[in-house]
Parts: structure tokens; C-alpha cells; sequence
């Protein structure tokens, strides 16, 4: 029996897949994934042989790819801001633009901190808890004991286990908490928070509907779309800040390609013009920022 070496099915691997299906790093994903060992193993051991039950495990994966099935459900992992997340079909996965919320929500808090008093954060819709977390890593990382408390809302049940177990095995348990919650419900009339931030369900049932036919099939459809435009989460959202007092010195928040005008009709509504949009790596208007 002829025995394959890991550069060899890695090579054979970019042919298998549908043309434009995966990348090459994705492919390393999936084949450290089956060996059980991390992507630079494969560079420093290309030579190794891989025994035909874990070469059959691998094609088997990349026939899932095939069918659509995003690369993070397979290895139940997404790096998010240089964190490694566990992820699986309870909760969406992780987009790279979404670090630009966790950029923008540590620098304003750096900004904001004298040392007279620790900062508070909510996240609103955590999800797989990855902006909590990724918050909460970044100051700790860095050895700054800013955070007084970053509460994580999710109304979703299975979620909410996904983020629970993202928030422990990232070691950040002792500063985020995780609760269930239809958007502000839970939080008491009057709150302050220093950052309030959101990445809500914001593709469109029937306007705004850009979505993949893969995350479509695949992801939490709970997650993705909001309503027929795909903002009625933030314009109720903000509802419950006026009616409930709740603030923050800054609101931020995600949306979609080709929303900005409505985001920009919605902000005024509540805001006046406190408020700017800024465009994501890729030059889309893709996050607002709120200093009521």
C-alpha cells in the first residue's frame, strides 16, 4: 500500500477540494486537525508519513468542505484576535472584521483609564463570546488590571454554553460574566458602562439579505438575520437604553455591506449626531460608534 506523505496529501488536498472552495491555510487546518497537532508541526515535519485510516479521516473531512460545510465547524476551532475559540454549529463563527469592535473598544479603553477606578463593559449578543473574551485576554495579556467587570448578554441557550466554555478555557471566568438575556432585559434601570458593545444579528430577511448559501445552511440562523431589514435587534436595542436609562461613554457596534444609510437613519433617530460610521479593512462601512 502506497503511504502518503503530509506535504504530498497537503499538495493533493488543494486539487480535491472544489476549485475556490478552501485555501491552502485551511487545508493545513483540517490536516493538523486530523494529527492532532498545530498547523506549524506540518512545515517541520512535512516528510512524515500519515497511515492510511487518518488519510482516509482527512479526505472524508475535505469531502465535507465539498458540500459547504465552513472549516471551523470541522476543527470546532476559529482564531479570533490571536485567541483560539471553540465553535460549533450553536453559534456563528467568528469574521475576521469583527476585531476591528475589539480594537476600537480596548483603545478607548486605555484611553479612558486614569487609575482611580476600574472600567465596566456589556456585550450585548455575545455569541461564542469571542469579544468578551478577546477584551478580557487583551488587558490581561498586556498585565493591566483595568477591567472591573465585562458582562456578556446572549439570549440563545446553546450559545450561551459555547461562550460559558470560550470564557473558562480562555482563563477569563473571573472577569467576564455570562448571562442569559433578550438584548438589555436583565440589565437594571439606570446602568452606567464605560463601553457597550454589540455585533447583533444584522442580515435581512428580505432587504440587506447578503448572506452565503454556505453560512445560510450552516450557521445559527438566530445569529444572522434580524429582522426584515436586518436592524430591528439595534433599533430595539437602543429602545431599551432610552426607556431603561442605560449608557455608556461609548456604543459600538457591527453591520452589514450596503446597510450604512439605514445605520445612519437609525442612529439619528436616537443619537442626533453623536455618532460616526467607520469603514472595515476592506474600505465597507462596517462599524458605528456612539458617544451619547
Amino acid at each position: 500500500m502506497f503511504i502518503m506523505k503530509i506535504k504530498e496529501l497537503l499538495r493533493d488536498g488543494v486539487g480535491y477540494v472544489d476549485q475556490g472552495a478552501l485555501h491552502l491555510l485551511d487545508i493545513e487546518l483540517v490536516m493538523a486537525f486530523v494529527l492532532g497537532v498545530e498547523k506549524e508541526y506540518l512545515i517541520m515535519n512535512s516528510e512524515e508519513e500519515v497511515g492510511p485510516e487518518l488519510e482516509k479521516l482527512f479526505y472524508c473531512y475535505l469531502d465535507r468542505v465539498n458540500r459547504g460545510e465552513p472549516t471551523a465547524y470541522i476543527t470546532q476551532n476559529k482564531e479570533f484576535f490571536g485567541i483560539n475559540f471553540y465553535v460549533d454549529k450553536r453559534v456563528l463563527i467568528p469574521r475576521p472584521e469583527t476585531e476591528l469592535l475589539v480594537a476600537r473598544a480596548t483603545e478607548y479603553l486605555e484611553a479612558k483609564f486614569d487609575g482611580r477606578r476600574r472600567l465596566t463593559v456589556l456585550d450585548v449578543g455575545t455569541g461564542s463570546g469571542n469579544i468578551s473574551t478577546a477584551i478580557a485576554r487583551h488587558f490581561l495579556d498586556l498585565g493591566m488590571d483595568i477591567l472591573d467587570s465585562v458582562t456578556a448578554l446572549e439570549l440563545d441557550s446553546d450559545a450561551l454554553d459555547v461562550a460559558r466554555l470560550n470564557v473558562e478555557q480562555n482563563g477569563v471566568d473571573h472577569v467576564v460574566d455570562v448571562f442569559q438575556s433578550d438584548l438589555l432585559e436583565i440589565i437594571p434601570e439606570g446602568e452606567r458602562f464605560d463601553v457597550i458593545v454589540a455585533n447583533l444579528p444584522y442580515i435581512g430577511l428580505s432587504r440587506n439579505r447578503h448572506v452565503s448559501d454556505s453560512a445560510e445552511k450552516y450557521e445559527p440562523n438566530i445569529a444572522l438575520f434580524g429582522g426584515e431589514g436586518g436592524l430591528e435587534l439595534y433599533n430595539k436595542m437602543f429602545q431599551q437604553m432610552f426607556e431603561n436609562d442605560i449608557f455608556a461613554g461609548l456604543i459600538l457596534g457591527e453591520f452589514a455591506f450596503g446597510q450604512s444609510s439605514e445605520v445612519a437613519d437609525l442612529l439619528c433617530k436616537y443619537f442626533d449626531h453623536n455618532w460616526s460610521i467607520e469603514k472595515d479593512l476592506a474600505g465597507i462601512d462596517r462599524l458605528f460608534l456612539i458617544t451619547p
